[in-house]
């Protein structure tokens, strides 16, 4: 339902119809992969991890982020979430790099 309304939303501000109807499965499947990074221990934790388990039961103060790691849908370069952005008209991931090169209006154009 939220995945619908959503979609509905785009489609009313002006998004092109063409976008998919399942544009949050594709973007989720731009997702490599899923870490945690451990801000306080300056650790790299891998979902499934027990430390993960530890941080989060034992050490609630502990700054944890969860992290995806993405592919680059203009480079092909594997970044950080925090080193890239989604674009809903492209469906994909770019890297903050492709994005200065190609600039800010040609990323969100389709």
């Amino acid at each position: 339902m939220a995945k619908t309304r959503t979609t509905e939303r785009f489609f009313h501000q002006g998004h092109s119809a063409a976008m998919t109807e399942n544009w949050v499965d594709e973007r989720d499947r731009a997702i490599l992969e899923t870490i945690y990074y451990c801000e306080n221990c300056n650790m790299v934790l891998e979902p499934g991890d027990q430390d993960v388990e530890r941080h989060k039961k034992d050490l609630p103060h502990r700054k944890m982020r969860k992290v995806f790691i993405v592919r680059c849908g203009h480079c092909g370069n594997t970044v950080t979430d925090g080193h890239a952005q989604y674009s809903p008209e492209r469906n994909q991931f770019w890297c903050k790099n492709c994005i200065a090169e190609t600039g800010v209006q040609n990323f969100h154009a389709t």
